[in-house]
């Protein structure tokens, strides 16, 4: 069982196709990771350009969801009721964040609940490398009228009846960040990891 990612082997001059992305996104019952929990989790994995579904699951919180919450994302506490809690489902996250770069539309958001939920079941997550679509969409989509995840999708020609809910969301995270990334490597030389962290500095 591992309690931290402190032996990953993932390092900057990694090249790009060698590189394990995880595209993840969640939904929780408020915007305090703090106080407020995971309720739902998906995470994409992208390799040399090649997608493999990771994890896509209700996670039962614990505590109520609050009903203007709910209204968001659509998610309620009926849902969630047998749903897995977030220790039971630790080590399938472990195993895909491993050696992995974390990918997101403001992933700190989505990072920050993460690293609080591990640390209330024990574990810790010491600084991995992540990256934020938000901050490459800013840079590499200008003109928008705002960089909301479904603003940059909609610009991108990618559509969706589903948004607020984890794994749209990341799915549609996967398609922006491939097209953007895509555009680094053919025409703005990026070859390795380090390069690509560069772009979102």
């Amino acid at each position: 069982m591992r309690e931290s990612l402190k032996n990953m082997k993932l390092n900057e001059k990694t090249f790009i196709e060698e590189v394990r992305f995880v595209i993840m996104d969640v939904e929780t019952t408020g915007l305090d990771p703090k106080n407020d929990r995971i309720c739902e989790i998906s995470m994409n994995i992208i390799k040399d350009f090649k997608e493999v579904k990771g994890l896509t699951t209700l996670v039962n919180p614990g505590v109520s969801i609050p009903y203007d919450v709910s209204k968001i994302h659509g998610i309620t506490d009926s849902m969630v009721l047998k749903s897995p809690k977030f220790g039971d489902i630790v080590n399938q996250i472990l195993d895909i964040i491993y050696d992995s770069v974390l990918v997101g539309h403001n992933i700190d958001f989505d990072y920050n609940f993460l690293k609080s939920e591990f640390e209330r079941i024990g574990y810790s997550i010491p600084d991995i490398y992540v990256i934020d679509t938000l901050d490459l969409s800013r840079r590499f989509c200008g003109g928008l009228p705002n960089y909301k995840l479904e603003t940059v999708a909609r610009s991108m020609n990618l559509f969706s009846k589903d948004w607020h809910r984890a794994e749209n969301d990341v799915i549609m995270t996967s398609r922006i960040f491939e097209n953007i990334l895509n555009i680094l490597v053919k025409e703005n030389g990026v070859m390795t990891l380090e390069d690509l962290l560069k772009m979102v500095q």
